[in-house]
């Protein structure tokens, strides 16, 4: 990474009249000063190394350009995407003919994330999958659909949309430390049913706050628990029923009803299949 507070001149350098651009105008006082895309000709109009007036985020969608610092001369390739701090000198050149796509974001702000954040006078750069990539390509649309039909809320949106391009990048680089897909849906799935001890349909009701099958949901359980999801949820209700009747607060019928029975023989019969002894013995 070059690491120099660069004495050159604080300029943007557009690209030649009819190429791809839209800049903030002045009383707008938006995020947003600049944004760039389509196809650039680096060899044939390069653009000159110099400060910026905001934080360059650029998107290498084709082609090989070369970014031009005070220390190196670095050529990038498709899925390269950098955050190059307003004090970082730069340009742009390529190979004679040579055609690349870019996405260009330049904020007033920096960025709201600290894993985007290039340090003074230098620049940060990943690379990034496809599946990142097309969305990157996502929110510099929204970013353009934006700023050419601007109303009241825009200054709004172009802050939000900062945020999101700031938090899919992060997402890239933070180590990932979220557990596999099947353990979160089975915490949720336990969440779920402590929060709905009184269900009397658990297994639809829970496929359909997880959005999956009763066969993927019998699945889960069984691998995780061993037992049916049905069984699981009534083992659960079966240990809350036993708490609140060793606190004698509750009669077998109050603990009944609010358990979701209709009757509370039914309470008691279940109760004992599970637990082994009546309500009634638990209280005495």
């Amino acid at each position: 990474m070059a690491e120099s507070m660069s004495t050159l001149p604080n300029a943007l350098h557009l690209p030649p009249p009819g190429r791809p651009r839209w800049v903030c105008a002045e009383s707008a006082q938006l995020d947003l000063l600049y944004l760039a895309w389509g196809h650039r000709v680096y060899g044939r109009n390069p653009i000159p190394m110099s400060r910026h007036p905001g934080w360059h985020y650029v998107l290498v969608s084709r082609g090989s350009p070369t970014l031009i610092l005070e220390q190196e001369e670095r050529v990038l390739n498709p899925g390269d995407f950098l955050v190059i701090d307003p004090d970082c000198a730069s340009g742009w050149t390529d190979k004679p003919d040579a055609v690349c796509d870019l996405l260009v974001w330049i904020w007033r702000s920096g960025p709201r994330c600290t894993e985007c954040a290039a340090a003074p006078g230098t620049y940060q750069q990943w690379t990034i999958d496809p599946r990142l990539q097309h969305k990157l390509e996502q929110l510099h649309t929204l970013c353009r659909q934006e700023v050419e039909r601007p109303d009241e809320l825009t200054k709004l949106a172009i802050e939000q949309l900062h945020i999101a391009i700031d938090v899919t990048v992060a997402r890239l680089i933070r180590p990932k430390t979220q557990p596999p897909e099947p353990s979160v849906r089975m915490e949720l799935a336990v969440r779920w049913m402590a929060q709905n001890l009184a269900e009397r349909n658990p297994v639809r009701a829970l496929c359909e706050y997880l959005q999956i099958s009763p066969a993927t949901l019998a699945r889960m359980f069984q691998t995780h628990h061993g037992e049916s999801p049905a069984t699981y949820h009534q083992r659960m209700k079966m240990a809350r029923a036993q708490e609140l009747l060793e606190t004698n607060r509750f009669s077998v019928k109050e603990i009944a009803y609010a358990l979701g029975y209709k009757h509370p023989n039914d309470f008691s019969r279940a109760f004992k299949h599970f637990v082994g002894k009546s309500p009634k013995s638990i209280q005495s």
